[in-house]
């Protein structure tokens, strides 16, 4: 199966209105967060909506996961875990055993309440040097971590002693980025994160839609296929540019069909514009291929069951 989830909308579970909207925005998955969104005092108000609010989240085809607390997993999964969630964000990963503990955790309710086993994701973040010096160790600690490199950047920053806005201007993530990225690559995961640009351009920072755009494609071609949006304003750049364009579509059909026929002639590769294409290159460019069919699909379903949920809405008695 083929996961589509370019964006990763962030949706403050306490806040009916916005889990009841959160269709019209489009992301392929939302993130019911009890964490950094809800303040100290609601997150217990948070915690007790979240059953109610799996439902009303997917309502637009969007999968659902959770954002629980680093300092109250236990309280906030056994809040969180029913049917219909797919993940919980874990923030702040640091060790090994924080996720195998999560692992057992998860494993103990999906029995308890219903669900298929190994059914519920852990999406690791990373937001602390430790974290990044035990990346692999964290990814490998679980078969449910299936996508891995996101970054907290600005507690990773403020953890480096470096300001989050010489983000805007240096690449001071180079090294943790490239090391998450490497660990999940290792590992066969997709690669959940950014690139750097330079600008207004990291997780905060949605109001400059070019520099937000350039940043999806910049990520898209160095490997990334989904982020995580704090706004909904980013949600249709990750939807747009982390996925293959139409140009990389057809220049990926030239690749099989160069490879195809060098192979039907027993040739070892073929050459398109001059270059070579091998085995590798050209299953690289079929699973672009495949990847921009499951990206379509993805929104060809997110369009019907938001167009039932239009004509419902105006239907409503004012």
């Amino acid at each position: 199966m083929t996961f589509v989830r370019r964006s990763m909308l962030f949706t403050p579970a306490n806040v009916r209105r916005f889990v009841e909207g959160v269709w019209k925005h489009s992301p392929d998955m939302v993130v019911l967060d009890i964490e950094d969104s809800v303040a100290p005092d609601q997150k217990q108000s948070a915690q007790a909506m979240m059953q109610d609010a799996i439902p009303l989240a997917a309502r637009g085809g969007a999968e659902v996961a959770v954002r629980v607390n680093s300092d109250t997993v236990a309280e906030d999964c056994n809040a969180a875990i029913w049917p219909g969630l797919c993940a919980v964000v874990l923030p702040k990963a640091e060790t090994q055993e924080q996720i195998t503990t999560l692992d057992a955790l998860l494993t103990r309710l999906e029995a308890e309440r219903g669900l298929p086993p190994m059914s519920v994701e852990i999406m690791p973040m990373i937001e602390s040097a430790i974290g990044v010096q035990n990346a692999y160790a964290i990814a490998s600690a679980s078969r449910r971590i299936k996508s891995f490199g996101v970054l907290g950047e600005a507690d990773l920053t403020a953890d480096l002693g470096a300001s989050f806005d010489a983000l805007q201007s240096h690449d001071v993530l180079a090294y943790p980025r490239g090391e998450v990225g490497l660990a999940a690559c290792a590992l066969g995961l997709t690669v959940n994160g950014r690139a750097w640009t330079p600008g207004k351009a990291t997780i905060a920072d949605y109001g400059d839609l070019e520099a937000l755009e350039r940043s999806m494609r910049a990520s898209w071609l160095a490997g990334c296929r989904s982020t995580f949006c704090i706004h909904p304003r980013q949600v249709a750049a990750a939807n747009e540019h982390l996925r293959p364009s139409a140009s990389d579509v057809a220049q990926a059909s030239e690749m099989v069909r160069a490879y195809t026929e060098a192979d039907r002639a027993r040739l070892p590769y073929g050459v398109l514009d001059g270059l070579v294409v091998d085995a590798k290159s050209a299953q690289t460019a079929q699973n672009i291929i495949d990847y921009a069919a499951a990206c379509d699909a993805k929104d060809a379903a997110k369009a019907s069951r938001r167009a039932k949920l239009e004509v419902e809405a105006r239907n409503e008695p004012v």
